[in-house]
Parts: C-alpha cells; structure tokens; sequence
C-alpha cells in the first residue's frame, strides 16, 4: 500500500488532536498511549499486592445493578501483562496500522463513536444474555482491536497484505473463523458472542458509510431544522475535499471496483456537486 503508517509522518483526513514535538497524535495513537499507559499500572498494581483495584476497571454483569456504569467504556483497557505479553505490543501495532487508515476514511468522531459502540454494545448484550450464554468478567481490547481490523478490510477489501498475499477481505474472513474455533474449542460462549457482535458492528458501520447517532433537536428547534434539511436538500453540501481525496486515491491504487456503496454514492455527489457549479458559472 502506497500510504505512509509510521507514527511521525502520518497526516490523516482532520489533522492530528495535538501535536508532541514532531509528533502528530490522532486519535487511535492516543488510544494507544491509553492502553500502554492502563498496562503499565496494572503491572504495578498487581507487583505491588494491588490487583483488586485493577479488577474495579474489568466489567461484569453485575455491575450495572450495583452502578458501576463506568466500566463500559474502562474494561478495554485492562491489560494483564503476565498473561498478554508480546501479543499487547503486535496488537497495538496492528492496530496502530489499521486504525489510522479508519479514522482517516470515516472521520474523528465516528470513528470515535465506533470504538464507544464495540465497548458498550457487545457488554449490554451479553449482561442481558449471562443466563442462557454464561457470564463471566471482560477485560482487555483484543475483540474491539480486532474489529476496527476488519473494519479496514471492508473499507480496502481487495488490498494484499504482503506477508501472505492474500486480500484484505480474505484475510479477515481466515482470521474471524480461527477465532470463532478457538473459542468454540474452549466453550468461551460469552467471548465468542463478543467477538462476533464486534465484528458485525464494525463491518455494519462502515458499509453503512461510517454511521453516526442521529441528534434529535428540541421540540421549539424542530421548525427551523427542517426548514435547514429542506435547504440543504435544494443545495446539497456533499462530501468534504478529503474524503474526495481518500477516495480517489484508492482508486487509483486498487481500481473502481473497490470502492464500497457509500464511497460510490459520495463520488457521485461531488460530481454532481461540481457539475451544478459549472451550470451556474454558465
């Protein structure tokens, strides 16, 4: 691929949330700091005879009765070094590599309310299911960073990866299955169910073209925003110059026929964007 994913040449679509030197932090190299950052206390913690405050941050079902709410969104990042290892530091940069490549195609903050959606959904779910799949406590991130991978290969589904030359889409299909039989072998009912709630809300919202939560404006509001929703059908906005960019360069790597409905559906709007300024120049 033709991109550049090292951490300090990395531009993206919306610019990097602060800079560090020469640095530039987007969000997924925040998240990363995050995560190494929860590792690095819990390994203290847990040296230090400490280990239950670790476990205040894992989520069990019982959490939400007794108002532990928090733990939605914290359980990911809780990382057991004993037992992660070398794996943290592969995942992190499969992560590192793949998650750039979202953020940048969808946007900041869906893609921030995607990593929201693949902490609390998959958690809810299960809660309300513990009595027929079984319950048992979450902690770590590796089903929430193993979606946002096969999120990059919906977006990129015919790119090779150059260790096995296989397409991306392959690729995530090989690897969702070794999952799925690895966790049927162990009868780990309630990771599998994760896993595969992760994966299908990854996937949904990128071939939904990076979905968002709809805002509801009040009732004394509601006037005006339709009358903006009816001015903004009469003069369509379409979809922003990067967005334009990010899909023009994919074509131009791995051709037309990869672009998904959403990416085509934003190419025809700029078109038809670009061709209604030309009538109204003429």
């Amino acid at each position: 691929m033709s991109r550049n994913f090292s951490s300090d040449g990395w531009q993206g679509s919306e610019g990097p949330l602060f800079t560090l030197g020469g640095l530039r932090v987007d969000l997924t190299l925040a998240l990363i700091f995050l995560h190494t950052l929860a590792m690095a206390t819990a390994a203290i913690l847990t040296a230090s005879g400490r280990e239950e405050w670790v476990n205040l941050a894992a989520f069990a079902a019982g959490d939400l009765k007794s108002g532990q709410v928090w733990t939605l969104v914290t359980y990911p990042f809780v990382h057991d070094i004993r037992m992660e290892g070398l794996w943290f530091g592969l995942e992190m940069l499969v992560f590192l590599w793949c998650g750039r490549e979202v953020e940048s195609v969808m946007g900041r903050r869906p893609y921030a309310l995607l990593w929201v959606a693949l902490s609390a959904v998959p958690a809810l779910i299960l809660a309300a299911t513990g009595s027929f799949l079984g319950s048992r406590a979450l902690a770590g991130s590796g089903c929430l960073t193993f979606a946002v991978f096969l999120a990059f290969c919906a977006l990129h589904p015919d790119a090779q990866f150059f260790f096995v030359g296989l397409r991306a889409r392959w690729v995530g299909w090989i690897l969702l299955a070794i999952y799925t039989l690895a966790d049927a072998a162990i009868r780990d009912w309630p990771g599998l169910a994760q896993r595969w709630l992760c994966a299908l809300i990854a996937v949904a919202w990128i071939r939904r073209g990076a979905m968002d939560w709809p805002s509801i404006p009040p009732m004394a509001n509601r006037k005006k925003a339709a009358k903006s929703k009816a001015g903004a059908k009469k003069n369509p906005s379409g979809p922003s110059p990067e967005k334009v960019d990010a899909i023009l360069d994919k074509i131009s790597r791995e051709g037309i026929d990869s672009l998904t409905a959403a990416e085509k559906k934003q190419l025809e709007e700029a078109r038809a964007k670009l061709l209604q300024k030309d009538r109204q120049k003429g």
